[in-house]
């Protein structure tokens, strides 16, 4: 037997010490840490993605409904158009409408006449403007209101158009554009050699009292009505 004072000591294990590559494992080795899961994380993470997308989700809602509320006033109120009031004798004209009846601007005096100048053939809003204001041709004749229609195209194409929507009232033809140029509405829609979308109020006096331009294709014949009845009780 060993004496005891010459027992072999035990070697010393060294400290444990964190490890390079997991510095917040006190005490143990790599070899004792569990990897991280792959998983680990992941509901933060699809939380944050949800949160996200259900976020951008609601503002694009929400600039839709801004838009159309905007849209809707802009056709309601007809906001964004051109007016103009200058108050001049109206320039005189002489047309022949779509059924061949020639037709004076002087045989309306005594009557309150709204000139309806558009692009006609290939605008298709032209035309349902034109239905809009038809459909509420009662309306307009109890406030004493007469609409004529004036295009540029010959009579040839605008009356198949008339039969495709469903209009009655006769177009005025100026083939020429001398009375669209008169009344100075020419290049104001996308076509320099053509009206665009403008409304020309003459009084019972023959006086022009009013002139709006729609660029966005519409007035509703209630719009209409305002801006008649606003302008001629100046």
């Amino acid at each position: 037997m060993t004496a005891a004072g010459n027992r072999p000591q035990r070697a010393r294990r060294p400290p444990h010490r964190p490890s390079a590559s997991h510095p917040g494992t006190r005490g143990r080795t790599a070899s004792h840490t569990r990897p991280r899961s792959r998983t680990a994380g992941r509901p933060a993470v699809k939380r944050r993605w949800w949160s996200r997308h259900r976020a951008a989700a609601v503002w694009s809602a929400a600039v839709l409904v801004i838009g159309g509320v905007i849209t809707a006033a802009a056709l309601t109120t007809g906001s964004g158009s051109l007016q103009r009031s200058n108050v001049r004798p109206a320039p005189g004209f002489t047309l022949t409408d779509t059924s061949g009846k020639t037709v004076h601007l002087a045989s309306y005096r005594g009557h309150d006449v709204v000139l309806y100048f558009n692009e006609g053939v290939g605008c298709d809003a032209c035309f349902y403007q034109m239905r809009e204001l038809e459909q509420h041709t009662a309306e307009l004749a109890r406030a004493g209101i007469t609409i004529l229609p004036i295009v540029m195209n010959p009579a040839s194409q605008i009356r198949p158009e008339l039969a495709s929507f469903g209009l009655r009232i006769p177009y005025l033809i100026d083939t020429t554009g001398s009375v669209s140029r008169a009344y100075g509405v020419l290049g104001k829609g996308m076509h320099a050699g053509l009206p665009g979308h403008g409304f020309v109020l003459i009084d019972s006096r023959g006086t022009e009292r009013w002139y709006g331009e729609y660029p966005s294709m519409y007035l509703s014949a209630a719009g209409l009505l305002q801006q008649v009845r606003s302008h001629l009780s100046k």
